[in-house]
């Protein structure tokens, strides 16, 4: 009998609030390339193309654009008892509401403390690959090309006005190990970690901001030369790209574009990273805070205050 990895698999989806349900799919769908599992009145589910799964991205109209929630996959049932016992008994109120969306299994939400709000769940309906399973041609479908049809959601990043405690409560009771952090010249602490339960070195990114803020989105692409492509795609189609343009992140160890969507959601398109595995002896690499510039973006020889900012 093969070993199971126990607790948390992966970053599931993330779910945010906008105002304008249309002007939103215009955007993810028509410019970003993502496909609509679901339509409804108030709701839209979203995946990329080389995702099975039912959803990565729930958008729900809402009055001012927001962080919703943060959906996390645990390997099954037995998880989803543990982790529940162990947040209780850390005094955390526990949110029993499973039939809160389309597709998901048992879940249960509570807030991390950084105010976040988190989803555990034990499975999604798989909806499959859009080019199948038998011997499939591993393309963007012909529909999608001419945007960047990203191949899959890579990580979310939060803001916490306290990144110490919300880095210590990811790693110490959801179980993330750091695969880099950003060391504070002051206090020594850390201003910002990248957390990680899979290989890329990152699934959930801490950055210092506003309680429950979110910094950005990020989806990954095959390599550097299609993100060039995809900016092209995007500029034409006039949307907002950052200041530091694309750029080699040390940061992360990523190939990374920073865009807009019409409602100011941080988006990010991502290649690389650094490779992680969840062992003891796997050892974070350290920034420090006066380095930070280098960090962010290789190229340039400015540093961008606004990057730090929260979206949402």
């Amino acid at each position: 009998m093969g070993l199971k990895r126990r607790g948390i698999l992966r970053v599931g989806y993330v779910a945010i609030g906008l105002p304008n349900l249309k002007e939103a799919q215009r955007f993810y769908r028509d410019t970003m390339g993502l496909l609509e599992t679901v339509v409804e009145e108030k709701r839209v589910y979203y995946r990329c193309w080389h995702e099975p799964f039912h959803h990565s991205l729930l958008i729900e109209q809402s009055p001012e654009p927001r962080l919703i929630e943060i959906g996390l996959e645990v390997r099954d049932g037995q998880d989803l008892d543990d982790f529940r016992k162990r947040l209780q008994a850390e005094g955390l109120a526990i949110e029993e509401d499973d039939a809160i969306m389309k597709g998901l299994g048992r879940s249960f939400a509570f807030r991390i403390p950084g105010g976040q709000k988190v989803r555990l769940f034990d499975a999604m309906a798989e909806v499959g690959y859009v080019t199948g399973y038998e011997s499939p041609d591993w393309n963007v479908p012909k529909e999608l090309r001419g945007t960047p049809a990203p191949l899959f959601l890579g990580h979310i990043a939060i803001t916490v006005p306290r990144p110490p405690e919300t880095i210590g409560f990811l790693k110490d009771i959801l179980g993330f190990q750091i695969s880099e952090w950003i060391r504070s010249d002051e206090s020594g602490e850390p201003i910002s970690a990248l957390m990680f339960r899979t290989s890329y070195g990152q699934d959930i990114a801490v950055f210092p901001g506003k309680e429950g803020g979110l910094h950005h989105i990020a989806f990954v692409k095959t390599d550097e030369v299609e993100i060039l492509n995809d900016s092209t795609y995007l500029v034409e189609e006039g949307v907002k790209i950052d200041l530091y343009g694309f750029t080699l992140q040390p940061y992360g160890k990523t190939y990374s574009l920073y865009f807009f969507d019409p409602f100011g959601v941080r988006l990010e398109l991502f290649s690389g990273g650094r490779f992680s595995e969840l062992h003891p002896g796997f050892r974070p690499v350290v920034w420090s805070e006066k380095e930070l510039k280098k960090a962010l973006s290789y190229y340039d020889e400015f540093f961008n205050e606004q990057f730090l900012a929260s979206a949402l």
